[in-house]
């Protein structure tokens, strides 16, 4: 017959080997004392592959990821984190896709170590597709006369996808915390109880090791909110980015000329390249009078000339070696001499020989390392159509470039 010690050591235990995570208890040597069937799952076939020793997590995380090593056997303190929540992606010569975990290493006392680390592949796989999606040159190129069944299928993707994150926060808020402060209760009110049926300490040590696994999943909590925030941000992006989308195919006869304020689309086409901008943290600033007068024009074609200004201006800096706060300025004036709206888009990024504006502009010319040379003669066809002027000018190589359109308005 157990005595209740035993019961409860037994219930720990059975916890322990079910909880969905890798728990991993070695010694300073690297010793593995103790791992629950999560870490066994993931380690076994993982030495196999790569040769080591499945007793020794030293050699282990050598073969994983060699920093983590000389991090941990230099941390001299009595206690404390040594990786929080860091990422490593493993690569099988069995098996297409890597291996991605979400590692965690504690130092519980001078001869006590706590792994704790879980398989992440499928979310790593959830944010790669998902920034395909958002990044994807159909959205930076600015294709915005796909058609409409095509977008409607893409916006229920969108938000069925939005609903899967909804479930995934509900499935992250669960009852494990609440459990774990059960037990940490139990281990607190019986401590004198196990000191006496495993041995003087080994009550408190329990106690100490139920602590460490609530902080453990405190961090993958606080994680897993921070990646469903970033989630839903995405999402909303890409509707966003749609419903611009929706408006301009929505309708569209090829060359429908209509009047409005080129200020209208000015957002619009930011919109769309807007992501490639601030993932390069690049600063926006405009000027944009809210009283200006009507153009006539064709409000798609003229999107995608700004899309292409915006999207040269977010590469330009990708040439830009030294340290610098990056800036694109965008500014819209009125020029009552020559009837024009003027449109001028200005960064502080790579630059050119200023010899070579007029050739920008030219059909097949191109200096980017990769381009077709048809991007900005497109551009200036529009613009030309429109009754129009478009230049590009710097004033020298690393010293930016201003992308500047004019456009009759209309007295009426």
């Amino acid at each position: 017959m157990r005595s209740e010690a035993e019961k409860e050591i037994h219930s720990l235990i059975g916890f322990l080997n079910q909880c969905p995570f890798a728990i991993i208890k070695a010694d300073s040597d690297g010793q593995i004392v103790m791992q629950n069937a999560a870490a066994s799952q993931i380690l076994i076939p993982f030495c196999l592959s790569k040769g080591c020793s499945t007793s020794d997590i030293y050699a282990i995380i050598n073969e994983m990821h060699p920093d983590w090593l000389d991090r941990i056997k230099s941390f001299d303190a009595d206690f404390g984190n040594i990786i929080e929540n860091e990422r490593v992606g493993i690569a099988f010569s069995n098996r297409e896709a890597d291996l991605h975990l979400a590692f965690s290493v504690i130092k519980i006392d001078e001869n006590t170590f706590q792994y704790a680390f879980n398989d992440i592949s499928a979310r790593v796989k959830i944010e790669e597709e998902l920034n395909a999606l958002a990044e994807s040159k159909a959205l930076e190129a600015g294709k915005l006369e796909m058609a409409t069944g095509v977008l409607h299928d893409i916006g229920n993707a969108v938000t069925s996808f939005g609903t899967d994150v909804a479930r995934l926060q509900n499935k992250v808020e669960g009852k494990e915390k609440d459990e774990l402060k059960k037990l940490e209760t139990l281990f607190s009110k019986q401590e004198a109880a196990f000191d006496k049926a495993l041995g003087t300490g080994k009550g408190t040590a329990l106690k100490k090791f139920i602590n460490v696994l609530q902080q453990s999943l405190a961090h993958r909590e606080t994680d897993v909110a921070t990646i469903i925030k970033k989630l839903y941000q995405t999402t909303s992006h890409i509707q966003d980015i749609l419903n611009i989308q929706r408006n301009y195919v929505k309708g569209k006869v090829k060359g429908e000329r209509a009047k409005f304020k080129l200020s209208s689309i000015i957002d619009d086409a930011l919109a769309i390249q807007e992501r490639g901008l601030l993932k390069r943290d690049v600063l926006i600033t405009k000027d944009i009078p809210l009283n200006n007068p009507l153009i006539s024009g064709d409000k798609t074609k003229l999107i995608q000339v700004l899309i292409n200004a915006f999207k040269n201006s977010a590469e330009a800096f990708d040439e830009v070696k030294e340290t610098r706060e990056k800036t694109l300025h965008i500014d819209l004036s009125i020029d009552k001499a020559s009837n024009m709206v003027i449109l001028s888009i200005e960064d502080n990024a790579i630059g050119f020989e200023p010899s070579l504006s007029d050739k920008l502009l030219e059909k097949g010319n191109t200096f980017k390392k990769t381009g077709t040379g048809f991007g900005l003669y497109n551009c200036k066809q529009i613009i030309e159509t429109h009754q129009g002027e478009i230049s590009i000018t710097s004033n020298g190589p690393n010293q930016g470039a201003k992308f500047t359109i004019k456009i009759p308005y209309t007295n009426q």
